[in-house]
């Protein structure tokens, strides 16, 4: 699932994904209505990337609704505003990986790859590496 209130970062993230070979990619503009999706399908995703800014519902509440519903889905957070993350406030939505924007397509591919890979008690034990904050 990739959440973002972007039109045109959502539809690419959705289409390089689903090019990574995954089953199955369903895109939202709407966190709202990814929550819902979320939810009608029993918390059967495996994976979600969604965007942390957006209307309505944010992408850290986003991931605690989905955390709460099923800790064994992933989720990757994409931010521009990561000086204000916590190791705490990650691990408590069920955060995995934080990807800072601005990012390039191989930087999603990689981080993707890596999270798809790792056993979900490991992502879900080892912790979130913040990204480096600027001095």
């Amino acid at each position: 699932m990739v959440v973002d209130d972007n039109a045109e970062l959502q539809e690419l993230m959705s289409w390089m994904l689903a090019n990574l070979g995954l089953a199955e990619v369903e895109g939202f503009g709407c966190p709202l209505e990814a929550a819902a999706r979320f939810q009608a399908r029993g918390g059967s995703f495996d994976l979600v990337v969604t965007d942390r800014d957006m209307p309505g519902l944010d992408g850290l509440e986003l991931a605690r609704r989905i955390h709460a519903q099923n800790p064994r889905t992933r989720t990757v957070l994409v931010t521009a505003h990561v000086d204000d993350l916590t190791q705490e406030t990650l691990r408590t939505a069920g955060i995995c990986a934080v990807l800072p924007k601005p990012f390039s397509l191989a930087r999603l591919e990689t981080l993707v790859r890596t999270v798809a890979c790792t056993p979900v008690e490991q992502t879900n034990a080892a912790g979130v590496a913040l990204p480096a904050r600027a001095a």
